[in-house]
């Protein structure tokens, strides 16, 4: 998280105008509690900070008016902190005020081979959470990537040092990006055993690992899903991501490819996108109404993830009273602070029958939200794969070089207490979802089980 923004929602010309009381109130040094973003306020700018254990770096100086318009800034009454919120979400993060940033901030580190190595080992060391999980050493693997890195280390070199400190944490929430001779690098050392598969058999081609996970992608959603699931007879709706219909003479079918888009198409804010899917499921669930529907598939074998407020507010058009989800605190924070979030029922059309949840290796992140939230709810039944293991939203950071560092800073824990990071949500009845030589052919036929055993 920084507090750099994507626009701005007021005219330059007020950056001539008095400072409000509120502007005045923040001005000062400012350290997010977890998240590692510091911030200066001085006047009308505002310079925000990537500050680790051992390296800080600017990210940019920008108006404060802008900070102010991007977000909901509530100020305790001693004015020692202030809680940054954002619109349409629960999601809130502490900022405390400082005598000032550590001395190190006056010394970035330099945009060489040693100095990118160095803030990318102290971003991982400061607020990844869970070496413990995969079994990393990360000090002793640190220690022995830095023999490899000299001056003269070129950028493809070092996006292999770094892309093997990566490896061992088979984490789908981290990754390396980079542009190097203008090309576009990407390094994620989990994306999921469905995709590990896609990528082996694309190699094997001589092909692109890209395009061939976009047309796996296309096949799955418009022939697979469309054509043969819904049999051509489905609904697809909010901006592509969402399919749904019947796929038997009672159970209704709904397929959501991410937990975001839903507005645009393209990942744009929570607010929007709830709205949007509010309209879908009126639509879908109406549409099961009249037909008579007494059970319904969710089908998230294929998520990628997106807005955790998107799945909760879609969870609760199935739930009939409030009910306690799940938890989440930053890792990498000295003051723990836990959000307890639950999942409340829609104030608009909710389908109450029996529901059938299914996952695989691919459903991650939000997505994995949305499997938490909808286990709360007792007449839900988890059957398929476990789900990726990879619950926490991802934490960016920019190098000197202007690579991307991603990596997961938070903890959630589901209704029960459970930590599932790094090992999946395990269903209620474990079920082959992509398996074999044809991984659709049995997805398909998962489906068609399902379907014919809620008769």
């Amino acid at each position: 998280m920084s507090l750099k923004y994507l626009a701005l929602a007021a005219p330059l010309a007020c950056l001539g105008c008095a400072l409000s009381p509120q502007s005045q109130a923040l001005q000062g040094t400012w350290l997010s509690n977890g998240y590692g973003t510091g911030a200066r306020i001085s006047g009308q700018w505002v310079e925000s900070f990537a500050v680790a254990n051992q390296t800080c770096l600017s990210e940019g100086r920008d108006p404060l008016f802008g900070l102010l318009a991007e977000y909901n800034i509530t100020l305790a009454d001693d004015g020692q902190s202030f809680v940054l919120g954002f619109d349409g979400t629960d999601q809130i993060i502490r900022f405390d005020r400082i005598a000032d940033l550590p001395d190190y901030c006056a010394t970035p580190p330099a945009d060489t081979p040693i100095g990118n190595f160095n803030m990318f080992a102290d971003v991982f060391a400061t607020h990844y959470a869970f070496f413990d999980v995969y079994g990393v050493d990360w000090d002793a693997a640190v220690s022995r990537a830095r023999q490899r890195v000299t001056p003269d280390t070129t950028d493809e070199e070092l996006f292999a040092i770094l892309s093997g400190l990566l490896a061992p944490l088979a984490d789908g929430h981290i990754g390396l990006k980079a542009r190097i001779d203008g090309n576009r690098w990407l390094y994620e050392p989990n994306p999921g055993a469905l995709f590990e598969k896609v990528q082996a058999d694309a190699r094997a081609a001589g092909q692109s690992i890209d395009a061939a996970e976009d047309a796996f992608r296309r096949t799955y959603w418009d022939t697979h899903v469309a054509g043969r699931i819904l049999q051509g007879n489905g609904t697809t709706t909010g901006s592509g991501f969402v399919q749904y219909g019947l796929v038997g003479q009672r159970t209704g079918y709904i397929n959501f490819l991410t937990m975001a888009g839903f507005a645009t198409g393209d990942i744009g804010d929570p607010v929007s996108d709830i709205a949007a899917i509010h309209d879908v499921m009126d639509q879908a669930i109406a549409e099961f109404e009249a037909a008579g529907v007494t059970n319904v598939i969710i089908d998230l074998s294929l998520n990628f993830g997106g807005f955790d407020d998107a799945a909760l507010a879609i969870a609760g058009r199935f739930a009939t009273a409030p009910v306690f989800a799940l938890s989440e605190y930053p890792a990498d924070a000295p003051d723990r602070i836990t959000l307890r979030r639950n999942v409340q029922p829609s104030a608009r059309s909710r389908f109450t029958g029996p529901v059938t949840l299914i996952t695989s290796n691919m459903t991650v992140s939000a997505g994995e939200i949305f499997t938490m939230a909808l286990r709360a709810l007792p007449q839900t039944t988890h059957v398929g794969q476990p789900t990726r293991g990879a619950l926490s939203d991802v934490l960016e950071k920019e190098l000197p070089n202007g690579w991307i560092v991603e990596l997961s800073n938070e903890v959630y824990r589901d209704h029960e207490g459970i930590d599932w990071e790094g090992r999946g949500i395990t269903p209620d009845r474990r079920l082959a979802v992509f398996a074999g030589a044809n991984p659709l052919e049995t997805h398909a036929a998962l489906v068609a089980r399902l379907a014919d055993e809620a008769r």
